[in-house]
């Protein structure tokens, strides 16, 4: 397998780029003396540890999918990284905790999120993206093991039951979803033909699967140069 970087992930990539760095102080390139700690929770593949280490961050992550471990340890493992299989117990001493297309997996997402804030300090914030409005529902949410898709007035909501109060909202993809959505749609649907699996199976899969269709590809890399250029 070879990671490929879809035009979404570019994108979500990139907004993590801007949340960090107008963080607490604002996050320099390749940190300090005492860099700040990040937990990643579902990191696939495992390529957001090069946006972490590209700013200095002390980076752990947790991941349940072996595919996602095995794959992430062999091509991404940098010095003072952890990478986990098991959820890490809870400790109160991360700086950040990042959740990034992972809450719709989950059945109890309240009680998920109650689970993500006992890893942070007091003062710790949490990064979570997560796909919007239930009308979009698609075929490729059922591929994915997506449980729902949320509006914004219920994430904060939820957010705030499990006691997490919501500093920031916004859509990082719009207006592009709309043909990206089309087309990851119309491939989910070609592939829950072939494949008939359990939600849980299908979470394993959906963060370190990626298109080979030259059209993705294409976009991938045309994205990949926009993004780029952005963060110059």
């Amino acid at each position: 397998m070879k990671f490929t970087v879809m035009p979404r992930y570019q994108m979500r990539k990139h907004a993590l780029l801007k949340l960090l760095k107008s963080g607490r102080g604002g996050l320099q390139e390749r940190g300090g003396v005492n860099p700040e700690r990040i937990l990643e929770i579902g990191y696939g593949a495992g390529e957001i540890f090069c946006l972490y280490k590209k700013l200095g961050l002390r980076a752990e992550g947790f991941d349940f999918s072996e595919t996602a471990y095995q794959y992430a340890s062999s091509h991404y493992q940098a010095a003072g990284m952890v990478l986990h299989q098991k959820p890490p117990k809870p400790c109160q001493q991360f700086d950040y905790v990042a959740a990034c297309e992972v809450l719709e997996h989950c059945r109890d997402d309240v009680r998920m999120l109650r689970h993500w804030k006992a890893y942070l300090k007091d003062s710790g914030k949490m990064i979570v993206s997560v796909p919007a409005h239930k009308k979009r529902w698609g075929e490729n949410d059922t591929y994915s093991g997506h449980y729902r898709r949320y509006e914004r007035h219920e994430l904060v909501r939820k957010f705030a039951k499990a006691g997490l109060r919501v500093e920031k909202i916004y859509t990082y993809d719009f207006p592009a979803c709309f043909l990206l959505d089309f087309l990851r749609d119309a491939s989910g649907k070609r592939k829950l033909r072939k494949q008939r699996l359990s939600r849980e199976d299908f979470t394993k899969k959906s963060g370190v699967e990626r298109e080979s269709h030259p059209l993705w590809l294409a976009l991938s890399h045309r994205t990949r140069i926009m993004q780029d250029w952005k963060t110059q």
